[in-house]
């Protein structure tokens, strides 16, 4: 029975878990409590999964622009090696679940985590970090030949001297590549890492991590009420998107700001209420008239939202119906032909394939904003979450 969540690393990974006095939040090296909740399994009606028996689903192909699914690229995602969820790497498939290929090989003691594809499709950005959670840092890997180059040098030793005043940059995460390549959004916190000092924001750095310029959360009232983490650019690349922690009492919601705004936190607009505590990396539809996350309000339902990024429209794409709550869901990515409310989105959700403690990555098909089919990609075994999809060619 679904009793409880933990909550790893920089997102929220629901697992099925004793019950918990309490959840725990880590937020790079720093830990935050926050009030637990009761989950329970309950049963859900409507929507089918269509799974083939060699770990893809291969039903509902066609997509709302009338091709096939597979030619709207691959899709990268994180799978952890362990009950734990110490140990993690990135992967790609094609959007039918095929071709599942392992990108990244993390040396010992370190992971990767949040796989955003370039916008030419030919790089991945992502962030490794220490299993003890004590640094992190973006990089960038080929996914055709693995190389893998650090972006940002945060972390104890002060980083590299072009990317901030030593001693100030602590961790970075969360990378959201800009949308003409050049440049990447990062969430970066900067010390010294105590409740007194610490302020976590979203910069913009070059792709070698030089010359970075701080955009949310300028100069905030020490300590700081809030956390901005997760950005994503508007497809014009004039605006952000992010997720808000008011820090005071862990509540999420979504914000916007132009990016050419001084920064200070009053720039930044609400576009989520409080009370939803909507989350875990927002993307942008193509089309820029869609925010896509998931929302976890205290009725302990967790699932896939929208909203207009002007706060208008709020809606609820996932288990609508008046049947309770089954499934929890995750980080989710538009699909790169989405347009007008409908098309393919990826998503991931527990519970999962196999024994109790997994997460699967699925394709939903959207219609007039409903969820008409869906088809879990990579039923395995262990926990996979965090998909993101690209423009990269499928595979054939």
């Amino acid at each position: 029975m679904l009793q409880g969540f933990l909550k790893l690393g920089r997102r929220e990974e629901f697992r099925l878990t004793p019950p918990l006095t309490e959840g725990r939040y880590l937020m790079g090296p720093r830990l935050l409590l926050v009030t637990p909740m009761l989950l329970a399994v309950l049963v859900v009606s409507g929507v089918a999964l269509a799974l083939s028996a060699c770990g893809g689903g291969q039903a509902n192909n066609k997509s709302a622009t009338g091709g096939s699914a597979t030619a709207d690229g691959q899709i990268v995602f994180r799978r952890w090696f362990d009950p734990d969820q110490t140990k993690a790497a990135l992967f790609t498939m094609n959007p039918d679940g095929s071709h599942v290929q392992q990108i990244t090989h993390p040396p010992n003691g370190w992971r990767d985590l949040e796989p955003v594809w370039s916008p030419e499709g030919q790089k991945v950005a992502f962030y490794r970090q220490t299993t003890d959670e004590s640094m992190s840092r973006i990089m960038v890997v080929d996914p055709h030949t693995g190389d893998v180059r650090e972006v940002t040098h945060c972390g104890p030793d002060g980083g590299q001297p072009r990317q901030g005043p030593p001693g100030r940059c602590e961790s970075d995460f969360d990378p959201a590549w800009a949308p003409d390549g050049d440049s990447l959004a990062i969430d970066r916190i900067l010390g010294p890492d105590e409740d007194c000092c610490r302020i976590e924001g979203i910069f913009i750095v070059g792709l070698d991590g030089s010359d970075p310029h701080q955009v949310t959360n300028v100069d905030p009232k020490l300590p700081a009420a809030f956390a901005d983490v997760g950005p994503q650019f508007s497809p014009d690349g004039k605006m952000l998107v992010f997720e808000r922690v008011r820090v005071a009492d862990d509540r999420h919601a979504m914000f916007v700001q132009r990016i050419d705004s001084i920064g200070s936190p009053q720039d930044a607009r609400q576009i989520t209420p409080w009370k939803l505590n909507c989350q875990d990396h927002p993307d942008w539809s193509p089309d820029g008239k869609l925010v896509l996350f998931r929302c976890l309000p205290d009725d302990g339902s967790v699932n896939v939202y929208w909203v207009q990024p002007d706060g208008r429209g709020l809606h609820q794409l996932t288990q609508t119906a008046s049947d309770k709550q089954t499934y929890y869901y995750l980080s989710s990515s538009f699909s790169p032909r989405f347009s007008a409310s409908e098309g393919l989105i990826t998503t991931s959700r527990e519970p999962g394939y196999g024994e109790e403690g997994n997460a699967d990555v699925l394709r939903f098909l959207i219609e007039d904003g409903e969820v008409v089919s869906s088809s879990n990609l990579t039923k395995s075994t262990i926990w996979d979450s965090s998909p993101d999809w690209g423009p990269h060619r499928a595979v054939r």
